[in-house]
């Protein structure tokens, strides 16, 4: 159930177009909690790909869409779940929950990664893939999310960028299956099998006796010497 935090967290939300198509799309704090709850984590982590593909929100929207102490109260109940799954010291301060909850927040090195690449990370996290041993600290749990940032950041330009190239290619496909090919634009002016030299030369003798017309006729009706 979402605390009263982040039923409060409103007050505090942008009210900017996308941030009402988010809000349109994934319902106000209460549902949006309830959808993105520690059992997503591990879907987050295996679909980078697809949440870049189709252009899901990035963490920093979200954060401005609902509030940042809305978000970092769901970021808390993630942190939770993930420490009481590692570690020697399973304790659980909630003071340090919500200190990594708010850093993670207020970071800048989170706000361009999707949402769901963020949540991807406390996945990883369980999974011993940062080696934190011992009791979980909030510098070590911040340590492994600015290591994991940066690769998540650099995993996430490069599936844009080929995003970016397939659309590229594939308008250049449509472009040249509009183009008229040079055998059509060879048939509609006239020229035979598409033959360009031999078409020169008959427009360059078009143009020549177009001129000689023109010499003549002034010859004929324009008096010498004027």
């Amino acid at each position: 159930m979402p605390s009263r935090r982040q039923e409060t967290a409103l007050t505090t939300t942008s009210q900017e177009p996308w941030a009402l198509a988010i809000r349109e799309q994934y319902g106000q704090l209460p549902a949006f909690a309830a959808r993105f709850t520690p059992k997503v984590q591990k879907y987050c982590a295996q679909n980078m790909v697809k949440a870049v593909e189709n252009n899901l929100p990035s963490f920093g929207r979200i954060v401005s869409t609902y509030g940042e102490e809305g978000v970092a109260a769901i970021v808390a109940t993630h942190i939770t779940d993930a420490i009481l799954r590692m570690g020697e010291d399973r304790d659980v301060d909630p003071y340090d929950v919500q200190f990594i909850a708010s850093a993670i927040c207020e970071s800048d090195r989170f706000k361009t990664l999707r949402f769901t690449t963020v949540l991807g990370f406390f996945h990883l996290l369980k999974c011993g893939e940062f080696d934190i041993y011992g009791k979980v600290t909030p510098r070590k749990v911040l340590e492994a999310a600015r290591k994991y940032a940066i690769d998540a950041q650099a995993k996430e330009n490069r599936i844009a960028y080929e995003k970016d190239c397939r659309e590229a290619e594939a308008e250049r496909e449509r472009s040249r299956a509009n183009a008229i090919s040079w055998e059509e634009f060879a048939k509609s002016h006239g020229i035979p099998d598409g033959d360009f030299a031999s078409y020169m030369i008959r427009k360059g003798k078009e143009e020549a006796a177009r001129r000689q017309f023109w010499r003549d006729l002034a010859d004929r009706f324009i008096p010498s010497g004027l």
